[in-house]
């Protein structure tokens, strides 16, 4: 079999070899270079300038020792080994052969202040898909720990948001509870005297897991209503509820009762919205649908309250209706009835304004989609009001609106068509 170094040119095996060889002569030449400082810049430029074979030498045990031997010896020389690294982060890092985090340890340890920001920024960018992977999720560790408070405070708010994701795979996990033992995350809460013991009670049970003492803290947070809110609310907090979901059928009802109490004030709020929609992963995964069905119709029994809120009420409400649960779906309808009426009186100008203001256009599409299932003569009141304006709101804000009046009326021709041709 062809060896990947037979397909180099002269001069690319000859970096090859003094890169990955152990013989002594090449030992010997490799140590000559690095201590002569006219020739390590001109063998630091040649080694990175085929980037394939610049992957292939850090996947290399011997290679990457070298690699790292190089790194730190002057700031042009890291500078020149930078970008490469740089230009194929992921690949390098979380190659099954490699040792990306002994790498990114090098280069935290050794680059200047502007390229471990840019370290650091690249992590960012990559975290999902560092985060799956056994080296990446290392390495994702190592630089959250020790970046500046700044991009500790990004990693977190980062996290938090995807936290759901996360919480599906184990690796996702640990990530969650390491930013959770960070002592920059610790401090989020310490201005609130009592979340901050309750929550210090909970990250010792991080360290030393007591299933006993997590049912009772729990048990604790979940039968007062107002700490329960006041805890999901922060990203500490909500973060620290979506791990311990799923860890038992009892901590996860408590969880639920507290959801139902508070409903509406967990469903339009950041970060405690993110525990409703891990619940509801949970207990479908349990094989819970009776539960499942609870949760869903709650979301359609509060469709009209939660679409006035811009964001997080109308995203609950998409989310739900996503799922095609069909009780769910007839209780948005309902109670999305009020929105019909009050849209279906618009005139046309007013209709236009909605469909092109961010908050309206969300309202008025979540309505028509449903109107559309579920009410047909508001749908097409409103669609006949939105005919002359359709060319207009294509391109623009509105063009969602657009797509759903076209879609129904391309269905209106395909039944027409299937009709005649049953005649």
């Amino acid at each position: 079999m062809e060896k990947m170094g037979d397909k180099l040119a002269p001069h690319s095996r000859y970096v090859q070899r003094l890169m990955t060889s152990s013989e002594k002569v090449d030992m010997d030449e490799f140590r000559r270079i690095v201590f002569l400082s006219d020739e390590l810049p001109k063998f630091a430029n040649a080694l990175t300038s085929d980037l394939d074979l610049f992957v292939n030498i850090t996947s290399d045990e011997v290679g990457l020792n070298r690699i790292m031997r190089i790194l730190g010896i002057s700031d042009n020389i890291n500078t020149i080994l930078f970008y490469p690294i740089m230009m194929r982060f992921t690949e390098i890092m979380t190659h099954d052969r490699g040792r990306g985090q002994d790498l990114a340890s090098r280069i935290l340890n050794v680059c200047n202040i502007h390229h471990k920001k840019q370290f650091c920024q690249i992590t960012y960018r990559h975290a999902l898909v560092l985060a799956p992977d056994e080296n990446g999720c290392a390495i994702l560790k190592q630089v959250i720990t020790e970046a500046d408070e700044f991009f500790k405070d990004e990693f977190l708010q980062l996290i938090t948001e995807e936290a759901y994701s996360l919480c599906m795979y184990d690796l996702g996990i640990s990530l969650i509870e390491h930013v959770l033992k960070l002592d920059f995350t610790l401090k989020t809460t310490q201005d609130d005297t009592l979340l901050h013991e309750l929550m210090a009670e909970f990250d010792e049970l991080l360290s030393t897991p007591d299933d006993d003492r997590l049912h009772k803290l729990a048990s604790k947070l979940t039968s007062d209503s107002d700490l329960f809110v006041e805890f999901v609310k922060t990203r500490r907090g909500s973060l620290m509820a979506q791990i311990i979901l799923g860890k038992s059928e009892e901590i996860d009802t408590g969880f639920l009762a507290a959801i139902k109490q508070r409903f509406t004030d967990v469903t339009t709020d950041f970060y405690a919205y993110r525990i409703m929609v891990r619940a509801i992963y949970v207990f479908k995964k349990r094989g819970n649908l009776k539960v499942c069905n609870q949760i869903l119709r709650l979301v359609g029994v509060h469709a009209l309250y939660l679409t006035k809120d811009p964001h997080l009420g109308s995203a609950m409400v998409e989310e739900a209706v996503d799922l095609h649960n069909l009780d769910c779906t007839a209780f948005i309808a309902s109670g999305l009835h009020c929105h019909y009426i009050e849209i279906a009186k618009c005139d046309q100008a007013t209709l236009v304004r909605l469909a092109n203001d961010e908050h309206g256009n969300k309202v008025l599409k979540k309505a028509m989609e449903v109107a559309k299932e579920h009410r047909v003569d508001f749908f097409g009141d409103i669609a006949e009001k939105f005919k002359p304006f359709l060319d207009n709101l294509r391109g623009s804000l509105g063009e969602n609106i657009a797509a759903i009046i076209d879609s129904e009326e391309t269905e209106t021709v395909k039944d027409r068509i299937v009709s005649q041709g049953n005649a």
